[in-house]
């Protein structure tokens, strides 16, 4: 759950430095890394009682 926030410094690190590509491909990584994580936990359990 940490490989987010230190890919996110990372991004940061690299704007800060003006390195615009490397800053932006480290902030996809966060996302990337952020939603497989959170996908992972998430449990559709609860809606698949639900008639829409």
């Amino acid at each position: 759950m940490l490989l987010p926030f230190l890919l996110g410094t990372l991004a940061v690190w690299f704007g800060l430095r003006g390195r615009r590509s490397a800053s932006f491909a480290f902030w996809i990584l966060t996302v990337i890394c952020f939603v497989v994580t959170v996908a992972g936990l998430w449990d559709p359990a609860p809606l698949a009682g639900l008639r829409l």
